[in-house]
């Protein structure tokens, strides 16, 4: 895969001068490049989010290629895509990546962010209700490490023993949080997941406002719910994304 990615770069700088004459498509070029880079756009989208979110082709843009020695073949090329939840939904991420390419690798240099309104909600909404949370049960989590629900499932794909707390966080979103949920708006917020070493809590919030923590260990190898705690907490108002 490697060295299809590297020829079809070569192939595309190659028939650079081509274009000139109006024999190739500039399209067709930019197309090519971007077929070329996409494993490593797609790796620098999931680094910065934690997860796969998704992005597509055909709405990005080669903003900029830039070449670092005279007849060489290597180059920084800055890209622009725009990312968005499942079916082209808000949150949308317009992002700005600049790649370093050569014949041996391409890697991602830097990733520059602009998020949208919508992004702004729902950080808002989850930071809100999750302060009433870690108030609730007088938590303090500051050296754990966090993820939400997707960025779990996304962190259990790479790092298969951790797939079993994966599993406890899609079991509370079906059982417990799914019958709360009536589009387009919610206000219950997806687990978040908090990890230091085989300890951990998840925390989220019922419909009716109550907090709740699961408090989570891995016994060998195996993540296990140790105990449930519910006190009653601030009843969230009805505009997150239902999807969110």
């Amino acid at each position: 895969m490697k060295k299809l990615i590297i020829v079809l770069i070569i192939s595309f700088l190659f028939i650079q001068p081509v274009k000139a004459k109006g024999v190739i498509d500039e399209k067709l070029l930019s197309d090519t490049l971007l077929t070329a880079i996409d494993p490593a756009i797609s790796l620098a989208v999931a680094d910065y989010y934690g997860y796969s979110k998704q992005y597509g082709l055909y709405d990005s843009t080669i903003k900029k290629i830039k070449r670092i020695e005279q007849g060489g073949y290597h180059f920084i090329v800055t890209v622009e895509v725009q990312t968005f939840e499942a079916a082209h939904n808000p949150p949308y991420g317009k992002e700005t990546i600049k790649l370093d390419v050569n014949p041996l690798q391409i890697k991602s240099l830097s990733f520059k962010h602009k998020g949208d309104k919508e992004e702004k909600e729902v950080h808002k909404f989850y930071k809100k209700a999750l302060s009433d949370i870690q108030k609730s049960f007088r938590l303090k989590l500051r050296s754990y490490n966090k993820y939400n629900s997707k960025q779990l499932h996304y962190f259990a794909e790479k790092n298969p023993e951790n797939e079993s707390l994966a599993n406890i966080v899609a079991e509370i979103i079906t059982k417990e949080l799914t019958p709360d949920v009536t589009p387009p708006y919610k206000n219950v917020i997806n687990p978040v997941t908090y990890i230091k070493g085989k300890h951990g809590y998840i925390l989220f919030k019922k419909k009716d406002g109550t907090n709740i923590v699961y408090k989570v260990n891995n016994q060998a190898g195996q993540w296990k719910v140790e105990s449930t705690e519910s006190k009653q907490g601030k009843v969230m108002e009805q505009n997150l994304l239902w999807y969110m």
